[in-house]
């Protein structure tokens, strides 16, 4: 029990991760700030994908369960990851991927008092834990503020620094010609010239508002994914997680979560980009685009078709999400940024482990000690 109001339970198995759903989209779908990657569905597919290829012990669910009159008010979207360092166990509580750009708590209408429970819980449960490593923290209102008052009441020692990527983003107040107006005019006439000859050479857009209703628009976009990534050493992103996009469709999608913009010649996607609705907010997650149509600059395309597509639908902010790219300071008004908590104990492999993670040369020595033992 937390304080007289209050009672946390922890959960720890997908089955009884299972029973949360209904309580977790109801938090997440009347959140003031709307987060995709702090649904259940989220949560659930890429759990269950982390712990086929981790393996169950060293990757599981650790969530914890805020309740009020056996009510569920608030969630810590939280996993607990077992694995090695320096030759001891390291038991580690962190958010489910490093493929969310936004992360946060979930939590009801009192937010504010909801965050000392979840703080203070653990605190009590310290000696469970080695290191919270809490990255991609979004800085909405005073959501930093109101944890770090709770770290220090709760007597955990921690360190806030922001991450390295922010995420730009472009306010929607007008349609896609008017906001192209912010661009130097050799921007607007080469993105013109581009789109006048797009159309002339067949090519058309479409925003698809309900993707899972088009059976085959997923293997189409996995196939695309690939062939972009033919000459590249990176892999695909989409097609490396087929089960997790198809989850992510198949559950996130009828809630209204999901957008795919198209770029098509005829029946053949040239290029797409799978977004998501999160609230007042656009937010552009992945694309691919066949490399043979990039002197259309496909990705500049798609753009405009989103943002005339947000205008008329009463969206006011298209975010690119983390990356600094030239392509989206061009057309951004803004940065978001995001921050990485670090909170340890008074243990010595606690403290030990927040020396390597927060220092960048400690970081570089140790990978050269296991290069060099590996070897």
């Amino acid at each position: 029990m937390m304080g007289t109001s209050y009672s946390i339970d922890t959960i720890t198995s997908q089955d009884e991760l299972s029973l949360l759903e209904s309580d977790w989209n109801r938090l997440s779908e009347s959140a003031t700030a709307p987060n995709v990657f702090t649904t259940f569905g989220w949560f659930w597919a890429w759990t269950r994908r982390r712990v086929g290829e981790v393996g169950r012990g060293r990757f599981e669910p650790h969530v914890l369960l805020l309740k009020r009159n056996d009510a569920v008010v608030g969630i810590a979207p939280l996993i607990r990851r077992r694995f090695s360092r320096f030759g001891f166990s390291v038991r580690k509580l962190e958010f489910v991927t490093n493929h969310a750009d936004y992360n946060d708590l979930v939590l009801g209408d009192d937010a504010a008092d909801q965050v000392d429970p979840l703080i203070e819980f653990l605190s009590q449960t310290r000696t469970e834990w080695d290191l919270i490593d809490l990255r991609d923290l979004r800085g909405t209102g005073n959501a930093i503020a109101r944890i770090e008052r709770a770290l220090a009441s709760a007597g955990l020692r921690y360190r806030l620094f922001g991450e390295t990527e922010r995420c730009p983003y472009l306010s929607i107040d007008g349609d896609a010609a008017s906001l192209m107006k912010r661009l130097s005019g050799h921007t607007r006439r080469t993105l013109r010239r581009r789109m006048e000859q797009a159309v002339s050479d067949g090519l058309s857009m479409r925003i698809i508002q309900n993707p899972w209703q088009e059976p085959s628009l997923l293997k189409k976009l996995i196939a695309l994914d690939h062939q972009k990534h033919l000459r590249s050493l990176n892999p695909p992103f989409v097609g490396t997680y087929p089960e997790v996009f198809q989850y992510l469709f198949d559950e996130l999608g009828p809630r209204g979560w999901l957008y795919v913009a198209l770029l098509e010649k005829g029946d053949h996607p040239v290029a797409f980009q799978l977004g998501f609705r999160c609230g007042g907010k656009l937010w552009d997650y992945t694309k691919a685009y066949d490399r043979s149509f990039c002197r259309f600059a496909p990705g500049s395309m798609l753009l405009t078709a989103l943002l005339d597509y947000g205008f008329e639908q009463g969206y006011y902010e298209y975010d690119f999400l983390r990356g600094e790219e030239q392509y989206k300071k061009v057309w951004s008004t803004g940065f978001h940024p995001r921050f990485r908590l670090l909170i340890w104990n008074r243990r010595w492999m606690s403290r030990l482990c927040v020396l390597v993670y927060s220092n960048s040369r400690v970081r570089a020595a140790y990978a050269r000690i296991k290069e060099n033992f590996s070897a």
